[in-house]
């Protein structure tokens, strides 16, 4: 009998399958929305919320892709990153057991994102999500020290006061 090998472990993998399963989701449907229109397997304009379309076509998916599409790019990169490491701390931390509790904020959030941008003509809501995530996380964390640029600390607080 030959030497039994153990199988092989796919890092990546594990990792995929370690994330909380709403943050798996917002994470996947962003890299997913950005990838298929970045490489023309759907039209960009597709994508975007266009009122007229969604209210003539009933092209519903517009209220939903238009929190996740985004431009390829370094910044879309780091906003993925912020994205992962705020929703993972939010979820595993402050809705811990409460996954229902994270995605009616998500819907909450979501919807008042999509009234504001009715008003205001805005297209692509993918930084709304982000900042939402974001402001939610320096809420429960406002005493925790984070680096900017070369290493100048200073607490949460002041980060997102602006926001």
């Amino acid at each position: 009998m030959p030497p039994q090998h153990p199988p092989q472990r796919n890092e990546i993998v594990e990792w995929y399958k370690s994330i909380p399963p709403i943050t798996k989701a917002i994470f996947t449907l962003s890299i997913v929305t950005t990838t298929v229109a970045t490489f023309g397997l759907v039209s960009p304009s597709s994508l975007i919320l266009y009122w007229p379309n969604v209210r003539n076509k009933l092209q519903l998916w517009r209220l939903v892709s238009c929190f996740f599409f985004n431009k390829l790019s370094l910044g879309f990169a780091f906003n993925l990153y912020f994205l992962y490491r705020n929703s993972i701390q939010l979820e595993n931390e402050v809705f811990q057991g409460q996954p229902a509790d994270y995605v009616f904020f998500h819907l909450v959030t979501s919807g008042l994102q999509l009234v504001v941008s009715s008003i205001f003509g805005i297209y692509v809501l993918s930084d709304g999500l982000l900042l939402s995530i974001a402001y939610l996380w320096a809420q429960h964390n406002r005493e925790t020290p984070v680096s900017f640029m070369f290493g100048i600390r200073f607490k949460v607080i002041f980060q997102y006061s602006e926001l």
